[in-house]
This record gives C-alpha cells, sequence and structure tokens, in this order.
C-alpha cells in the first residue's frame, strides 16, 4: 500500500480519502507561485488542500478553497485544520 501522508517541513498532508493524490505538478506550481504580497487568494479543485496550505505558509492571505467531490472537502478541511495557519484557510464544499 503507498504511503498515504505527504510530510512537508511545517506541515503533512493526508490523502487516504483523496482520489487525486499529491502530485509534482502541485508542488511545483506552490513553491513557484509568489504570493508574498497577495491579501485573497482562491484555490479552485484543492484536492487535499496542498496548494493552499502551501501558499497560507508563504503569505499573510486569506484562502478559500473549494471542491466539488465530497471526499476531498473532507480531506482538505481536516489537513487544514491541522495546520498552523488554520485560522486564515477556508475550505469549501461548492462548484462554480
Amino acid at each position: 500500500m503507498p504511503n498515504q501522508t505527504f510530510v512537508f517541513k511545517q506541515f503533512k498532508i493526508h490523502q487516504d480519502k483523496c482520489a487525486m493524490k499529491v502530485g509534482t505538478d502541485a508542488v511545483l506550481l506552490g513553491s513557484w507561485v509568489n504570493a508574498s504580497h497577495a491579501k485573497t487568494i482562491l484555490d479552485i479543485g484543492t484536492g487535499t488542500g496542498i496548494i493552499a496550505l502551501m501558499l497560507a505558509q508563504k503569505s499573510g492571505a486569506r484562502i478559500d478553497a473549494i471542491d466539488i467531490d465530497s471526499n476531498a472537502y473532507i480531506q482538505a478541511t481536516e489537513n487544514a485544520n491541522n495546520c498552523n495557519w488554520k485560522d486564515r484557510i477556508h475550505i469549501h464544499h461548492i462548484t462554480l
């Protein structure tokens, strides 16, 4: 069985409930984006919440992350609630 937890320096991403696991593209995007001056961030299709957490780590912005999939919503909510920036990350189970 593959590892269901992806460990970063300042947070962990649990991915046992999500169909879309942590991938190189999300890690690279989260690393590449300069969010230092952002006041608000919208993460569409958040999945595990990895990009939301990475951008919360890099900025002081309020982050809204949305996903249509109920399992992804649950997983992202759990991941956000277990991080140091949970007061700025808001996960929503909605569609556009």
